[in-house]
């Protein structure tokens, strides 16, 4: 028998592990700590989309008006119909158009007529989201009436509940044969001052509410908001919410 050894099997072996080289290694780091890092990384993202659902489901109302918001809105019908010297002429209901415009939770809409001098002011108080409370002005509203606008807005202080209120004023002139004058104040509030304020829709807060009052011109006198808020803002008060703010 020869003593040479046959390296015949030795060469295809080795010709057979260079055709099939091993499997790099895997570029992911498979140890515990970057484990560890990518759960984290997961649960955080996971979490956040969470929290933006929930968020947007509640500004939206998605998941329904929370039972707090229905009852404030509610509240508003409990402000008193005869407040001082002036008494509830009617109780008006905005249109299903601007409720659903303003998403609205609740508000009050009122005459009120001045048992002595016959004056009568419209209130109309509103109470929801601060976005579409917010771009409802009076600009707007009365823009698409037969009426002209008189004057800029201007801010004056109504400080007649204990608490550091401005209102924008602005008048309005109807364009008919009479050029009946029409006085028009309004401002928002989170529960605590009314503001007159510049972007309201920007406020650090979910709901606001709203107050806008019209008064036609009698007589000499002109104007009667100053008069008809002395007495009604201290009773519309009682029924809002305290500001978180």
């Amino acid at each position: 028998m020869s003593n040479e050894i046959d390296h015949s099997q030795e060469h295809d072996t080795q010709g057979a592990h260079a055709s099939n080289p091993a499997p790099a290694a895997s570029p992911v780091d498979a140890s515990p700590a970057a484990h560890k890092t990518w759960l984290i990384a997961v649960v955080s993202s996971l979490a956040l989309i969470l929290v933006g659902g929930i968020l947007h489901g509640q500004l939206s109302n998605r998941w329904g008006i929370p039972v707090d918001v229905a009852e404030l809105g509610d509240k508003l019908q409990l402000v008193p119909t005869e407040i001082g010297p002036w008494k509830a002429g009617s109780e008006l209901e905005l249109p299903q158009s601007t409720l659903t415009l303003l998403e609205c939770k609740g508000y009050l809409h009122r005459t009120y007529v001045h048992q002595g001098t016959g004056e009568v002011i419209n209130v109309a108080v509103t109470f929801g989201p601060k976005g579409p409370i917010a771009v409802h002005t009076p600009e707007v509203c009365y823009s698409s009436r037969d009426v002209t606008q008189t004057n800029a807005r201007t801010s004056v202080p109504m400080e007649y509940d204990g608490f550091k209120n401005t209102f924008w004023t602005l008048g309005f002139q109807a364009n008919t044969i009479d050029k009946a004058k029409l006085s028009v104040a309004y401002a928002w509030s989170d529960g605590g001052d009314w503001v007159a304020a510049e972007r309201p829709r920007f406020w650090r807060t979910d709901y606001l509410y709203k107050i806008q009052t019209a008064t036609q011109a009698v007589g000499a006198k002109e104007d009667s908001t100053s008069d008809f808020m002395r007495v009604f803002l201290p009773e519309l008060r009682k029924q809002m919410r305290t500001s978180k703010s």
